[in-house]
């Protein structure tokens, strides 16, 4: 449709700017929100399964290691085929799962369709930082991570919220079942409104660019051609590994989810206990502080101007001061420290994706790849073992672990990246 010059330069092209940031606003709103709509509602799925807090825990790790393994397979696929059609395909075929997840006859059936949606899931997720990456500049890019990670917070916000209302009011069918439609209309959001990447055609190297060409002429040097594009992929993957500070933002990922997945996914099990007694309808509430998740647009642009590397610092600082302020077995002050950490991690998700895109000089499909990759592989442990955590520890024992982790992303912001 247009190329990234002209996307982001040309003043005529504002409305087709504004279009394509509401895409990548609703997009992972709406999509992103099935990764969480049984986070808020885990005790009831407890009783209506009769499963303990870690088991009921795997409808959240099994779709976060879905969207792991799935991830590192669409930013190659990406950088073959284009961005959209497959931002705009994976997410069309999400909505078949997410239907069906209301009419699952047990629990393990309930977790093979979670699966599913992970392993699709990652056709938007891993590939919306490539295609920013690819089609805005300068203080545009900020701006664009951060509305995307905004979309990403409010659509975890939408499904705890709506998930806890929905089940409260009728059950939990019912609220799984009625994600299906804003799925399927995000989904035709970008279908409309995101303009056609051409990043990756033109990250491609010139001899397979050139090899691209003969194989209209040959189908020998087409099959040829295919496996050069699978050795290239693979020889991506070896390289981005040999990067140090990929290496760096990759252990930064899989320690800030975990720390972030497991502080939000056995909070209803601390809140509801006796001594606070909050309800389903509340604790859903308590998820009201994911709206700090809107100054992602804020935190992507500073990040732009102060530098990735102390934006990362900096957020992640804040996230493990929230988390020690949760210790502290007050309402007040356990929903304060709950703010810091989200205010924390929100503000650290645009500074690292904006990283990525400084460190990946090419192939930065596959870059994303790797990152969300070791994201979601962190966020698939953290919706475990904070669990074995509160069974022996308690809430200091799932706090502690947590803090542990991000502690590492800090470390690893000082000495690697």
């Amino acid at each position: 449709m247009s190329s990234t010059t002209s996307f982001s330069s040309h003043p005529e092209q504002k409305n087709i700017r504004i279009g394509a940031l509401i895409a990548l606003f609703l997009g992972p709103a709406f999509v992103f929100a099935n990764m969480y709509t049984t986070q808020a509602i885990l005790p009831v799925l407890s009783r209506a399964f009769r499963v303990d807090a870690p088991t009921a825990g795997l409808t959240i790790s099994i779709i976060v290691l879905a969207v792991a393994i799935g991830s590192l397979f669409y930013g190659p696929l990406s950088d073959r085929i284009g961005r959209k059609v497959v931002m705009v395909g994976s997410s069309l075929l999400i909505t078949l799962p997410t239907l069906l997840c209301a009419f699952a006859p047990n629990f393990t059936i309930l977790l093979c369709l979670r699966a599913l949606q992970g392993l699709l899931m990652p056709g938007l997720t891993s590939v919306a930082i490539s295609y920013v990456n690819d089609e805005f500049r300068g203080r545009e890019r900020g701006l664009a991570m951060g509305v995307y990670v905004s979309g990403q917070t409010l659509g975890g916000l939408f499904a705890r919220l709506g998930s806890a209302a929905l089940t409260a009011a009728t059950s939990w069918q019912v609220a799984l079942f009625s994600f299906s439609l804003p799925t399927l209309i995000a989904a035709l959001a970008m279908w409309r409104f995101l303009p056609d990447s051409q990043g990756p055609q033109s990250q491609q190297a010139p001899h397979l660019l050139h090899r691209r060409q003969r194989t209209a002429i040959s189908d020998s040097v087409s099959d040829q051609s295919e496996g050069n594009v699978l050795r290239q992929s693979l020889s991506d993957i070896w390289f981005h590994l040999h990067n140090q500070h990929l290496v760096g933002a990759f252990i930064i990922g899989f320690t800030l989810f975990f720390g972030f997945v497991g502080t939000f996914t056995y909070l209803p099990y601390y809140l509801s206990g006796p001594h606070f007694g909050l309800s389903t309808v509340q604790l859903g509430l308590v998820y009201l502080l994911w709206l700090t998740g809107l100054c992602s647009p804020i935190a992507g642009s500073l990040a732009g101007r102060v530098g990735s590397r102390r934006a990362i610092a900096v957020s992640m600082s804040l996230a493990g001061c929230g988390l020690l302020v949760t210790l502290i077995p007050l309402l007040p002050l356990v929903i304060t420290g709950l703010g810091l950490l989200a205010l924390g991690m929100f503000c650290t998700i645009p500074a690292v994706n904006l990283y990525l895109g400084e460190q990946a000089h090419k192939a930065k499909g596959t870059a994303a790849s790797l990152y969300l990759s070791c994201y979601y592989f962190g966020g698939s442990l953290g919706a475990v073992l904070p669990g074995i955590a509160l069974l022996h520890g308690g809430w200091p024992g799932v706090a502690l672990l947590c803090l542990g982790t991000i502690l590492i992303a800090i470390a690893s912001d000082l000495v690697l990246c």
